[in-house]
């Protein structure tokens, strides 16, 4: 359904351009005149939920946890975890022993709650992950972990812990260097296998090497492929994991501070997961099906949950416009208040991505930056309490041009190149982070992968209201060519 009004903007078509430096038309158009003849219109677009069931996500942050909220139902976040070798890496000479290794998981933040008791559990990997980087399928949010570890062997280790760790004093977690983890042993026995790996030698160049440690590559064949951590037992929390380590507690023979005799000695040597080896995080949500069915809005939900899916009235602006220059395009989404009553409310995503349906995959696995052509951002809007997108002549035009020679060909061949593509009038709205530069330019955006959530106005009731009045509406500054 569209809306029309003539209106004699005249006087304003200066700002239109300025407003958008790269007007786009179908047709040829050339401003003879001072003053140009503005027309506006407006048409309705339609919502609907759309399920993720998983979304690309090759991120430095793990995340941990259970959590069941009273409208999205039960989430959980674990992941797999490797541990990366610096090159000719070495353990102190004339080492004796291992004597304790524990795996530290370090979070800033969090989301839940913090006095809530989990049970995270630590298994090994049983089989490498070979990430040369082309299988983009080890970094979607639904990998598989049990393709890696046997779930039927013994866990290595098991821990019970809070957000807030209750067995530090008050005083320390307030000291400025308290950095929140959880630190969980690994066992006697694996400390004898590391240090069997590590003793291991070899000459190479005349150099006694430590071959299984040679590389991290080597390290992961060899010695340890890596964890997979989770959560058996309880809920009520997300960690936000910023960092993992692997401590060594060693002992080694050296000599004492006065330099008079051999000492035994001990360190602690840190091992630590980067972005040189692989890590990802699985996110799985029960529930979300059911919101599916609400035909009362449409709804946003993160990690790896729900999006919106908007279908633009492509032909009919075509039927229309297709001739005209398109000046300028906009569309509001308005977010509708949250009928929560938890205490652990989750919070608003701060930035929409609108995509095409058809470009999603890509736009994330590509590591593109919006474009204002096929992509474009909206950050959250509080005091509107909506998020508003802008330049949209450029995509409506890019669309135009697609589809201009499919419907020349005839309305068989328009209809059947419809039922090929079915995704060619929809774009999604994705919650996304961004990243930016010192000038504060954006230069990355990627999954939200935070619990975030929102509704939006929308949603089938109202794509088949017969109150216009009350419909998400898209408007439409364009001119139009003299008419000679």
């Amino acid at each position: 359904m569209k809306f029309k009004f003539l209106a004699a903007l005249g006087c304003i078509a200066a700002t239109l351009y300025s407003c958008d430096d790269e007007t786009t038309g179908i047709g040829q158009f050339i401003v003879n005149e001072d003053f140009i003849q503005a027309k506006s219109d407006s048409y309705t677009v339609e919502t609907e939920s759309f399920l993720l069931d998983s979304v690309y996500s090759r991120s430095s942050t793990a995340y941990l946890g259970k959590f069941t909220d009273e409208d999205y139902g039960t989430f959980t976040s674990d992941f797999l975890v490797q541990i990366n070798c610096p090159e000719s890496f070495q353990l102190p000479d004339r080492l004796q022993s291992i004597d304790n290794a524990t795996l530290g998981l370090y979070y800033t933040s969090y989301f839940g709650d913090s006095l809530a008791t989990l049970r995270v559990q630590v298994d090994t990997l049983t089989v490498p992950i070979q990430d040369n980087g082309t299988d983009k399928n080890l970094y979607y949010t639904n990998l598989d972990p049990t393709r890696y570890y046997n779930p039927q062997n013994p866990p290595l280790a098991t821990k019970d812990y809070t957000a807030y760790d209750r067995t530090e004093s008050d005083s320390i977690h307030q000291t400025s260097d308290y950095y929140p983890h959880v630190s969980i042993e690994l066992g006697e026995a694996f400390c004898n296998n590391f240090k069997s790996k590590y003793d291991v030698t070899a000459i190479e160049n005349g150099t006694t090497i430590h071959p299984n440690f040679k590389d991290s590559e080597a390290f992961i064949n060899n010695v340890l492929k890596g964890f997979y951590v989770h959560v058996t037992n309880g809920e009520g929390s997300i960690l936000y994991l910023s960092d993992i380590y692997l401590h060594l507690t060693v002992s080694y023979m050296g000599r004492n501070e006065a330099d008079t005799a051999d000492s035994l000695l001990s360190a602690v040597i840190p091992m630590t997961a980067t972005k040189e080896v692989f890590m990802s995080t699985r996110f799985q949500n029960a529930g979300l099906k059911e919101l599916m069915k609400d035909r009362t809005c449409t709804y946003l939900k993160t990690p790896a949950g729900l999006c919106t899916k908007v279908t633009l009235p492509i032909e009919e602006m075509y039927e229309e416009h297709r001739t005209d220059t398109l000046n300028s395009i906009s569309l509001s989404f308005q977010k509708m208040r949250d009928p929560s009553t938890s205490p652990y409310k989750m919070g608003t995503p701060a930035n929409l991505l609108m995509v095409r349906a058809d470009n999603m995959k890509s736009f994330f696995e590509n590591n593109e930056v919006y474009n204002e052509r096929t992509s474009f951002l909206s950050s959250y809007n509080s005091s509107t309490n909506s998020y508003a997108f802008s330049r949209l002549n450029r995509l409506i035009a890019a669309i135009f041009s697609e589809i201009r020679p499919e419907i020349e060909k005839g309305e068989a061949e328009w209809e059947q190149w419809k039922a090929e593509h079915p995704n060619w009038n929809k774009v999604l709205l994705v919650p996304v982070t961004t990243e930016t530069d010192s000038q504060g330019n954006i230069i990355g955006v990627g999954n939200d992968l935070s619990v975030n959530s929102a509704m939006l106005v929308g949603g089938q009731d109202l794509n088949e209201s017969t109150d216009e009045s009350g419909k998400i509406h898209m408007d439409v500054i364009y001119t139009q060519p003299k008419q000679e």
